[in-house]
Formats: C-alpha cells, sequence, structure tokens
C-alpha cells in the first residue's frame, strides 16, 4: 500500500479513536444491533450458496480490526486454527490475539500479505474498500484476494456502496467498480443495512421500524457480494 494513503488511514483510525466514534458501532446500540444481526441472515444465505460446510476451510479476513468479523465463522463450524486476519492497525491486531488466541492475527498491508497464493477458500473483507481512497490501491487488494483463493472458491466483500456526507474518510464502493475489480467472476450480491443515522435514532425505541424501513432499496446504504474465482 502506497506510503501515504497507509498514513492517511492510520490518522483517520487515530482520530476516531480520540472522538470516541467507535461507540456508535456498540452492540448495546439496537439501530447497530440490528445491522449486525441482518448483515449475519445476510451472510449465512450467501455461505448456503457458496460454501455450506466450513469445517475444513480456511478463511481469511482482511481489514480484520480486532477479529470481531471472524467470531460468526467460528460458529458456522469453521476451525479457529484455519482462521486468519490482517489489518494495518496495530493496537486492534494486538486486541484481535488477546481476544482470539486460537486464530491467527498478522498486522500487514493487503497488498503485501505473507501468505501463499491459493491458500485459501473464503477471503472477507468487511467495510475494508470503503476506507481506501485511491482506487488503484483498491483494485490492488482485490487482486491480492483473488491470488490467495484456490480455484472456484470465494471472495466476500461488505461495504458502502454511497458515500457518507459526514464522513470525508470513506468512500462507497459501487456494484459496477466491484465487478470491475474481480473480472470473470461469478457473483451474487444484496442490499442491505438501514441507513445507521436513522437507525441508532429509532432503533432504541422500535427495532420492528428498523426492519418494517429496511425494506425500501434507497433506504439501504451497504451491500454484500460474493465473487467466485474462475477455474483458471
Amino acid at each position: 500500500m502506497a506510503i501515504y494513503e497507509r498514513e492517511r488511514i492510520l490518522q483517520a483510525y487515530q482520530v476516531r479513536k480520540e472522538k470516541g466514534l467507535q461507540n456508535c458501532y456498540s452492540w448495546h446500540q439496537k439501530g447497530t444491533l440490528h445491522a449486525i444481526q441482518e448483515r449475519e441472515r445476510v451472510l449465512l444465505s450467501m455461505l448456503k450458496k457458496t460454501l455450506i460446510d466450513l469445517s475444513d476451510k480456511r478463511i481469511l479476513d482482511i481489514g480484520c480490526g480486532n477479529g470481531g468479523t471472524l467470531v460468526p465463522f467460528s460458529l458456522y463450524g469453521a476451525r479457529s486454527r484455519n482462521c486468519f486476519g490482517v489489518d494495518i492497525l496495530e493496537d486492534r491486531i494486538k486486541a484481535a490475539k488477546e481476544r482470539l488466541p486460537s486464530m491467527n492475527f498478522v498486522c500487514c498491508s493487503a497488498v503485501n500479505m505473507p501468505f501463499e497464493r491459493g491458500a485459501f477458500d473464503l477471503v472477507t473483507m468487511f467495510t475494508c474498500l470503503s476506507s481506501v481512497l485511491d482506487n488503484n490501491i483498491r483494485r490492488k487488494i482485490c487482486e491480492n484476494a483473488l491470488a490467495m483463493l484456490r480455484p472456484a472458491r470465494w471472495v466476500l466483500v461488505y461495504d458502502f456502496r454511497v458515500n457518507n456526507p459526514s464522513n470525508p474518510d470513506v468512500k462507497g464502493v459501487r456494484l459496477s467498480e466491484l465487478k470491475g475489480y474481480f473480472p470473470g467472476c461469478k457473483y451474487y450480491s444484496k442490499k442491505l443495512t438501514l441507513l445507521p443515522p436513522l437507525a441508532r435514532l429509532i432503533g432504541n425505541y422500535s427495532m420492528v421500524l428498523c426492519s418494517a424501513l429496511s425494506v425500501f432499496p434507497f433506504l439501504r446504504t451497504h451491500r454484500m457480494t460474493v465473487f467466485q474465482k474462475p477455474l483458471q
């Protein structure tokens, strides 16, 4: 990853940490809980179409943070020793190692990962690409994600599909853009996640209302997409 982009991302996350913005994503926020539960339902439906049995599958999470996005896969049958995560934030990797000592975590850039090509069955990226503003680096990350996969295996991307006007440090990822990063790949895609500020506002009053509003596509700010690597 280019030094300027790496430093920009590190600075952006430090500012968020100092402002305590991570509290917006606490499970104690019912709007956030609604989003997590919906994401898990969609994730399970995607896995049903792709890799039903995870017991012998190797999983790599790019931009893993403190490891939280890997935990569901262990609940779905993946073995902890087959779960790997990478992130450029040292404090998050340290937290992941302390929290999930039976999994494998490495502090490194997504464009220079210390793994053999074709070593994984599933590569995931949860709100990773939107943190990268340089399209060329985004493309390189996706190329590396594909390179990490065995033939006919899957990349799963969950991310903003629109820009966040209140946060200039992230940029939405359009489906057309994603398809360009994974040329020749079969894919499934679904819009989800109620507009987060709206979900946080009404979630404490009515989770039912969150679900009702989520049916409107224009209020869904994220997209989950799985891409299958070609056989050759």
